[in-house]
């Protein structure tokens, strides 16, 4: 009995234990609610890629695409100082004489089929210069090509072989380009034929100052020497670009290449076909970019459109009326982004065509018809461009032009103002304003004297003008001149 009892007692306190430990565990770690592992969850606007495209893209595009071999003949000076084995070989007179010698080089670059009768477009670079051009299609044949054309503005050739029935490319539209698109670049980079790479599109409208015509689309698909002419596609095939060059500084890849884009491409083969070189529409003026500071002197909005620096007397501009300080900022409805986009327009506008021009004058917005001329006609050329001494408060120490002093430095004109010299840093040098430049404005007010510019800039301070416009003529080294406009700011 008395076992019994104990025994029930000690599983009565095992019980109460357990019980307890439960109770007081659950107080101080209450129950988790059961949670599912978390679902993957994909963005929507990740772009998925589609290996297929390139495969299907490269096998469509590869076929047009072609390797230029061209053999240029350079003339090299004989050194007398330079001492082979055979010092008096066969050579000896020539060197000793310095007697020219001439031999041949040789150099790599691509192109692409644009028809099938065997027009091929490459850069100008590839053939400029050539005595002998060479293509190899992909198929290993090799044919000899006739230079139809080239056009060293814009860096584009054309070039044609006997035959028929080959595989071409069609030209896209560049102004569709996106950027974030993807594109494949095929060539002969560093003699490696018939190679395929592919990235995005980086940037468009670049400017790079290797072209005088040319809004570069920029790409990071790998483009190295050796790619020059050949084709930048979309992945329909289609070519939006030629590859032409590259930023880098070790000579390969660095992701930063570029294409002229198709739509000029497109202009310029015409005329090239037609008439074996490029016509130009013209003008007659001097543009530059807009700068902040000329944004806040002329009263603009944005920095949109192209700044008139000088208008070349008996031009197009000059017989309708346009001026210096006048921003085009559309033609024929087209918004301006910069000067360059203008220059491109106007060159691929054809001569006697008559333009509508948005102008911005004294502001106001006013438009001006304009029949074009052409580039190469006479004056044209203009438009190839751009006592005591006191120093004013934006950098610059100036002295009042006279005949002496444009006598003692050559400067063919003897009325303004000369620079004397830019301090490093300052408004005058950060406006790129340098030593020898003479201002002859200020706010297109003509300007005689120092004293006469000073005053122009405390009124225009007194005003609240952020930053005054000058008229500068700036001697070019055959000793020539050419008008271009700065602004300085006058915040400091």
């Amino acid at each position: 009995m008395k076992k019994s009892v104990v025994f029930g007692l000690g599983g009565a306190l095992i019980v109460g234990f357990l019980l307890g430990g439960w109770f007081f565990g659950n107080l101080n770690t209450p129950k988790r609610p059961f949670v599912d592992s978390p679902k993957t969850v994909f963005a929507k606007t990740v772009p998925v890629v589609d290996n297929s495209s390139f495969v299907e893209t490269a096998k469509k595009v590869t076929p047009a695409v072609v390797k230029i071999l061209s053999t240029v003949e350079i003339t090299q000076q004989y050194s007398p100082f330079s001492f082979g084995d055979d010092f008096f070989g066969d050579d000896f007179w020539k060197r000793f004489f310095g007697v020219p010698q001439k031999r041949r080089v040789q150099g790599l670059g691509s192109g692409f089929l644009i028809s099938k009768d065997g027009y091929i477009v490459t850069n100008n670079h590839v053939v400029d210069k050539a005595t002998k051009v060479e293509v190899y299609t992909y198929d290993g044949t090799r044919y000899k090509a006739k230079i139809i054309g080239k056009d060293p503005k814009t860096d584009l050739a054309l070039i044609k072989v006997k035959g028929n029935n080959f595989p071409y490319l069609p030209l896209g539209d560049s102004s569709k380009v996106q950027v974030g698109e993807w594109v494949m670049a095929i060539g002969n980079p560093l003699g490696t034929e018939f190679s395929v790479t592919a990235g995005i599109i980086s940037a468009k409208g670049r400017q790079l100052g290797v072209a005088d015509y040319a809004d570069f689309i920029q790409t990071d698909a790998a483009i190295n020497k050796g790619n020059s002419g050949g084709p930048l596609v979309n992945l329909r095939g289609e070519v939006i670009g030629v590859n032409s060059v590259i930023l880098t500084p070790n000579e390969g890849s660095v992701g930063i290449g570029f294409a002229i884009p198709s739509n000029i491409v497109k202009v310029i083969v015409g005329e090239l076909k037609t008439n074996g070189k490029v016509i130009r529409g013209w003008l007659g003026v001097a543009i530059q970019d807009i700068s902040p500071e000329d944004k806040d002197a002329l009263g603009l909005k944005s920095t949109r459109g192209a700044l008139i620096s000088q208008v070349t007397p008996n031009s197009p501009a000059d017989r309708y009326g346009l001026k210096p300080y006048d921003v085009i900022v559309s033609i024929n409805g087209k918004k301006i982004k910069n000067s360059t986009e203008l220059k491109v327009i106007i060159g691929a506008t054809k001569p006697g065509t008559v333009v509508t021009l948005g102008i911005f004058r004294e502001g106001k917005l006013i438009t001006k018809k304009v029949k074009i001329g052409k580039l190469g006609e006479k004056g044209s050329k203009t438009e190839a461009q751009p006592s005591e001494r006191e120093e004013v408060n934006l950098g610059m120490n100036l002295i009042t032009l006279n005949k002496n002093i444009a006598d003692n430095y050559n400067i063919p004109f003897s009325k303004g103002v000369l620079v004397v010299s830019v301090k490093p840093y300052s408004p005058a040098d950060e406006a790129g304003i340098i030593r020898g430049d003479i201002i002859v404005e200020v706010n297109r007010v003509r300007v005689l004297n120092v004293s006469q510019f000073k005053r122009l800039v405390s009124r225009a301070k007194r005003r609240g003008k952020k930053a005054v416009m000058l008229k500068i003529r700036r001697i070019a080294r055959d000793g020539s001149f050419f008008e271009i406009l700065r602004s300085i700011s006058l915040s400091q």
